[in-house]
Order: structure tokens, then sequence, then C-alpha cells
């Protein structure tokens, strides 16, 4: 669809789990316990921004404003 504002919500959907998969990597990788808690805490506000956006694509789709 071509619709501007179906392109954001994939555009913030490819960030959001982008940045899932960034602090994945960077729990393994932190040096310390506090670097993995601030970590863990983004982690969790990026999984909660994904099911969002699922929810406002799906909102769309019963909108009959998204094509599949």
């Amino acid at each position: 669809m071509s619709k501007k504002f179906n392109e954001n919500i994939v555009k913030a959907m490819e960030a959001t789990q982008e940045a899932v998969k960034i602090c994945k990597q960077a729990m393994v990788d932190a040096n310390d316990d506090s670097c993995r808690a601030m970590y863990q805490a983004i982690l969790k506000d990026c999984e909660k921004h994904v099911e969002m956006l699922k929810g406002e694509i799906e909102l769309h789709k019963v909108q009959k404003k998204w094509d599949s």
C-alpha cells in the first residue's frame, strides 16, 4: 500500500526489531552488570514497541487501510 502512514509503521517496525537485535548482542558483549541491566531495560521497551506496532498493523488491516 502506498499510504505514507503504513510506510512509517513498517520503518518503525524494522528499526525497532534492529534495536532488539543490537540490545541482545550488547547484553552478551557487556562487561558489567549495570550495562546488561541497561540493555535489558531497553530490550523490554523495544519488545513492547514491537507489540504496539503489530497491534497497529492489525488495526489497519481491520480498517481496510493495509495491503497484506
